[in-house]
C-alpha cells in the first residue's frame, strides 16, 4: 500500500465519485473542460482558448501567450436502475445506483519563451462507482464498486511556426479501487457473507499531440494518450453475519491483486470559423477498450475470481458550435454519440453496466474582465436501455438497466 502521506497530498485533488456511473464510455472521465462540455467536447484537440484542452492534445498549450490558469468543477447526478426480467436469483430490484458526484480539475499554462510553454494538469481522468442495496438480486456479482484515478501530467508545448505546434506530456496516475459483493451461503442454510477488497496503485504513461492551423480561422488537432496498466495491490476481508452457524467457514483475510488496463486513445478534432461570430467544431475519437478482457482478482492463497468482459474498441463522435453574442458573452451547444465497448448482454457486468449514450449540451462563457472569464455548461446524457445476462455459480442475473445522467460544470479561466 502507498504511504498515508502520499495519499493525503493526492486527496486534495481527488474525485468524489460516490455512486457515479461514468460519463464517458467504459470508465473514462472526459469532464476536463467546461468550455468543451458546453459543446459536448467537440473540437477539443484544436481548442486554443482553454487550458483544459491539454488533456486531449498537449500541443494546444503553445497558443497561450501569457500564464493561464483554469479551475473547473463538475457536478454529476442522475438516475440509473436495474429492472428484473427472469433472474434466477431472489432479492429486490435496485433503486438508483448513482448519487451526486464531484469532479474537480486544474490546468495551468506557463510560457517559457517565444512559442514554448510548460504546462501542468491535475485531474480525475478515470473512475466509476455503483452502489446497490445489500439484498438486491445481483448481490453475488457486486454490491459496491468504486474506481477512482487521479492524474498528474506536466507537459511541454512548442509552436514550430505559424502553422504547426507539437506537445508531449508525462502522465502519472494514482488509482484507488474498492469492491464488495455477497458470498452465497444458502446451501448451508445461512444468511449471506460478504467479501470486501480495497487497494491502490501508481502507473505511468505519456501523451503527445500536434496542432495544425493551415489558414486563419481553421484549426485541426490530433492527440494520442498511451495505455496505462494499474496493478492494484488489495486487502481482501471476509465477513460473516452475527449468528452464523459455527460449521460455516470462509477464507481468512488475505492479500490480492487486480490489473486494470486504462486503454490508449486517439482523438482528432477540428474547429472552423464560419464568420466573425460563429464557429463550428467536430471531433472523433477511438479508444482501445479491447484491452479490457476480464476482471480477474488473484489472491495470495492461490484462488482467483474472474468476470469475462471481452470489450471492443469504441468510437465517439461530437459536433458543436460557438456563437459570440456580444463582447462579453459566448454561447455554446453540441451533440455527441458515445459507443459502449460492451459487445452483448452476456458480456455486461453488474459492477459496470455500460451502454451507448447520447450527449446533448449547452454552455456559455462570460468575459468578466480582460484577464478573467467564467464558463458554464450543462449536459444531459441519455443512456440506451441495456440488457444484462450475467451467469455465476449462484444463479443468473437477467434484466435491463435504464436511466441517464446530468452534468453541471463551472470553471474559472484567468490570465496572469
Amino acid at each position: 500500500m502507498l504511504s498515508k502521506s502520499i495519499v493525503a497530498v493526492l486527496v486534495v485533488f481527488s474525485v468524489v465519485i460516490a455512486g457515479q456511473v461514468c460519463c464517458g464510455a467504459g470508465f473514462s472521465i472526459l469532464e476536463q473542460s467546461t468550455v468543451g462540455l458546453g459543446r459536448s467536447l467537440a473540437g477539443m484537440t484544436a481548442e486554443t482558448d482553454d487550458p483544459g484542452s491539454l488533456y486531449f492534445n498537449p500541443a494546444t498549450g503553445a497558443a497561450h501567450e501569457s500564464p493561464t490558469l483554469m479551475l473547473g468543477t463538475h457536478f454529476i447526478f442522475g438516475d440509473v436502475r436495474f429492472h428484473d426480467r427472469g433472474s434466477t436469483l431472489n432479492g429486490d430490484q435496485s433503486d438508483n445506483i448513482t448519487s451526486l458526484a464531484l469532479v474537480p480539475n486544474l490546468y495551468y499554462v506557463h510560457p517559457l519563451s517565444d512559442g514554448v510553454t510548460l504546462n501542468l494538469g491535475i485531474s480525475a481522468t478515470s473512475g466509476t462507482a455503483t452502489t446497490y442495496e445489500d439484498d438486491w438480486q445481483g448481490r453475488y456479482f457486486g454490491v459496491e464498486t468504486e474506481v477512482s484515478v487521479i492524474e498528474f501530467s506536466p507537459s511541454l508545448s512548442w509552436e514550430i511556426n505559424d502553422c504547426w505546434s507539437v506537445g508531449a506530456a508525462f502522465v502519472m496516475q494514482y488509482a484507488e479501487a474498492l469492491m464488495t459483493q455477497n458470498i452465497d451461503l444458502r446451501t448451508a442454510g445461512q444468511p449471506d457473507g460478504r467479501i470486501k477488497l480495497e487497494g491502490d496503485s501508481i502507473a505511468f504513461g505519456y501523451s503527445f499531440g500536434v496542432l495544425y492551423q493551415p489558414v486563419a480561422g481553421s484549426k485541426i488537432g490530433l492527440g494520442y494518450r498511451s495505455k496505462l496498466t494499474h496493478d492494484v495491490d488489495m486487502k481482501a476481508r471476509y465477513r460473516l453475519p452475527a449468528g452464523t452457524a459455527p460449521f460455516v467457514r470462509v477464507p481468512g483475510d488475505d492479500e490480492a491483486s487486480i490489473s486494470l488496463n486504462l486503454p490508449a486513445s486517439i482523438n482528432l478534432g477540428m474547429q472552423q470559423e464560419l464568420s466573425a461570430k460563429w464557429s463550428l467544431m467536430f471531433d472523433v475519437s477511438w479508444t482501445q477498450w479491447s484491452d479490457m478482457e476480464e476482471l480477474k482478482i488473484e489472491f495470495d492463497n492461490g484462488n482467483t475470481r474472474s468476470e469475462t468482459m471481452q470489450w471492443r474498441d469504441n468510437w465517439r463522435f461530437a459536433l458543436g458550435t460557438e456563437y459570440k453574442l456580444t463582447d462579453k458573452w459566448t454561447l455554446r451547444g453540441g451533440l455527441a454519440f458515445d459507443q459502449t465497448p460492451v459487445r452483448s448482454k452476456d458480456k455486461r457486468v453488474a459492477k459496470l453496466p455500460d451502454t451507448n449514450r447520447v450527449w446533448a449540451s449547452l454552455g456559455a462563457g462570460y468575459q468578466v474582465s480582460e484577464k478573467m472569464r467564467l464558463d458554464f455548461a450543462y449536459t444531459r446524457l441519455f443512456f440506451n436501455r441495456c440488457e444484462i445476462e450475467q451467469r455465476g455459480a449462484s444463479g443468473t442475473l437477467e434484466g435491463y438497466y435504464e436511466g441517464g445522467m446530468n452534468l453541471v460544470s463551472l470553471a474559472l479561466n484567468y490570465q496572469f
